[in-house]
């Protein structure tokens, strides 16, 4: 290596390295995963970084784990609170977070070792605003890699983001913490699934400059019964529901709903079908432009005949809607109990 090779190398290693990377770690119910999530970013490769570590009043020994941690490396910052939920969480750390750019891990998952030294070396490189990772699914007997294919075109981004063509996770982004400021971005603490589609959906409308690695940097475990997404897939849409309408309102804030109506109503569909099945007046008048784009769902004619009546055809079509669903209960029931 000539001597000017090398010290463009040098340099460029320094300007890295001035860089602080805030690492946003929400903590609950994760003790049989959490010294694996930690000891990950110990043998992160960009060694400047702070892990801030919010214990949401784990009732394991997270919060003890967390502290051992702090104990013997300063980078990591412990705060300890009563349960308020993790988008709570993830504000606390971010209000005293000092990087120059975020990272968000879950206390469940863990990181490839040279994760944030490649993402910043692409965000330098491109001048990004955020740098998108794959992410690798671990499930019970397989895992499963999730491509990212971001582009500089945002509307199309925010179109395949609420046509749900790719996950919004947040923890495959390393996002400059100068452009989350700019982005203004609100959460609703009460509404803790779909959050990161909420903030994604936040991000994108702010057109930021996009860069993208092809590499599973993200490990997401995919077993812990604890995590909020091992609910069954009712139970979160159901939870959605807040941040759904507040994309809603956001689109129509910004003069959008139009632009990407087609998309939202994708999204919001899912929740209408499933409040259908607990409250068919609310699945009617939440939302209730959306149900006009039941034919761009992929159900059998008959599925969408009986959704059809259940949306347009008032009282008669409510009554209709409760038999066909009673009898797809007892039927999905009868065939249960004949696999035994």
């Amino acid at each position: 290596m000539s001597l000017t090779t090398r010290g463009y190398a040098l340099r460029l290693l320094f300007i890295k390295n001035m860089h602080l990377i805030s690492i946003i770690i929400p903590v609950y119910k994760a003790e049989k995963y959490i010294r694996k999530c930690l000891d990950s970013i110990l043998a992160q490769t960009y060694t400047n970084w702070e892990a801030i570590l919010v214990d949401d009043g784990s009732p394991d020994n997270c919060g003890a784990i967390c502290d051992e941690y702090a104990q013997k490396d300063e980078r990591f910052k412990v705060i300890h609170q009563e349960n308020r939920g993790v988008v709570n969480a993830r504000n606390k750390a971010l209000s005293v977070a000092k990087g120059d750019f975020l990272g968000f891990v879950d206390s469940d998952d863990y990181i490839e070792p040279t994760m944030y030294e490649e993402m910043l070396a692409l965000a330098i490189k491109d001048s990004a605003d955020i740098v998108w990772c794959d992410v690798c699914a671990i499930l019970k007997d397989s895992t499963i890699t999730e491509n990212f294919h971001i582009s500089q075109d945002n509307e199309k981004n925010i179109k395949d983001l609420l046509a749900e063509k790719f996950s919004a996770y947040l923890c495959n982004k390393f996002i400059r913490k100068t452009f989350w400021d700019k982005c203004n971005i609100k959460t609703d603490e009460a509404s803790v699934i779909y959050e990161d589609t909420y903030i994604t959906f936040q991000l994108l409308i702010n057109n930021p400059v996009n860069s993208v690695i092809n590499s599973p940097f993200y490990n997401y475990i995919r077993t812990n019964e604890e995590a909020a997404t091992s609910d069954k897939r009712s139970s979160i849409v159901l939870k959605a529901e807040q941040n759904i309408i507040h994309i809603y309102e956001d689109l129509l804030a910004n003069n959008l709903l139009e632009t990407y109506y087609n998309e939202f109503s994708h999204l919001a569909l899912e929740l209408k079908i499933e409040l259908l099945k607990y409250d068919v007046d609310k699945a009617i008048n939440t939302l209730p432009r959306c149900h006009k784009c039941l034919k761009n769902f992929k159900f059998s004619f008959w599925v969408s005949l009986f959704y059809w009546f259940a949306f347009n055809s008032g009282f008669l079509g409510k009554q209709i809607f409760k038999v066909y669903f009673n009898l797809k209960k007892i039927s999905h029931t009868f065939s249960r109990k004949n696999r035994f």
